[in-house]
């Protein structure tokens, strides 16, 4: 007798499938990446990767409950993975549904203690639900897990600053802009905190060195003209606010900082 096998569900062409709508769904090709993720379900209904990928998209074109739903079917297929349940975290968030998100992340990071995106994201909801220290312990475990991911310096300072902890958020600062001397944003914020703290020379050297690495830095120029007028020199903050407003006509803080400058001025 002989043998049949159908040809249409072997593993090497669905794997092939996935492989290609992937490389479509990296590319930006949204609607032929869906497409082959349908063609992959239409052979293996049950298929973890299709399910999961099309969860992804519908994410991206922020319609969060087909996502939710799609995720949820992922995780029925493999329950054990992590990313399903941290993305599933990461859509019910953009739904609004916080304390859920923050389950599903919990969900995420008991099976993979580890999971570095699913600890970060878990302390940015935490963070907006004011769970502070918490969410400062999910920032340090970041760190713990990648010393080189600056961006949760950042993270842990806008907590302490939410904390009204301005001097330790000045130190997480300074620690990301170790790890990452160029990047403008935290010259700029750090700059912004030592103008909160009245450091206006200390500031002023920072925010020029946000505006050297981005020259369209309109944030920049506002926080420089601050620091500007705290050092006496108003005929400079002017020119700051005006280079701000250039670069971003109608810029509310700019605007009203110029505004009340003339009006000191005479």
């Amino acid at each position: 007798m002989a043998i049949s096998i159908d040809v249409s569900r072997t593993p090497s062409e669905l794997q092939a499938n996935l492989i290609n709508a992937e490389k479509l769904h990296l590319q930006g090709k949204l609607q032929e990446a869906w497409a082959l993720y349908q063609a992959i379900l239409r052979q293996d209904p049950l298929h973890y990767g299709a399910i999961h990928g099309m969860g992804l998209i519908a994410a991206q074109m922020k319609s969060y409950s087909m996502a939710i739903d799609l995720f949820n079917n992922a995780i029925e297929v493999d329950p054990l993975n992590p990313r399903a349940y941290s993305n599933l975290g990461n859509a019910l968030a953009s739904s609004g549904k916080k304390a859920l998100a923050l389950k599903s992340f919990d969900k995420a990071i008991k099976l993979d203690p580890v999971y570095i995106d699913a600890i970060k994201n878990r302390g940015l909801i935490r963070a907006e639900q004011k769970q502070y220290k918490a969410a400062l312990a999910d920032f340090s475990r970041v760190l713990e897990l990648a010393p080189s991911y600056w961006r949760a310096h950042i993270y842990t300072a806008n907590v302490l600053i939410s904390m009204g902890k301005l001097d330790k958020a000045l130190h997480a600062y300074d620690l990301g802009l170790a790890a990452n001397p160029n990047s403008a944003a935290l010259c700029n914020n750090l700059g912004a905190i030592l103008c909160s703290l009245g450091r206006f020379k200390v500031a002023l050297p920072k925010l020029d060195r946000a505006i050297k690495i981005n020259p369209q830095y309109a944030e920049a120029f506002n926080n420089r003209a601050v620091a500007l007028i705290g050092l006496k020199r108003p005929k400079d903050a002017l020119v700051s606010y005006d280079q701000a407003l250039i670069i971003r006509p109608g810029y509310a803080d700019a605007v009203n900082g110029r505004a009340k400058l003339q009006a000191s001025m005479g």
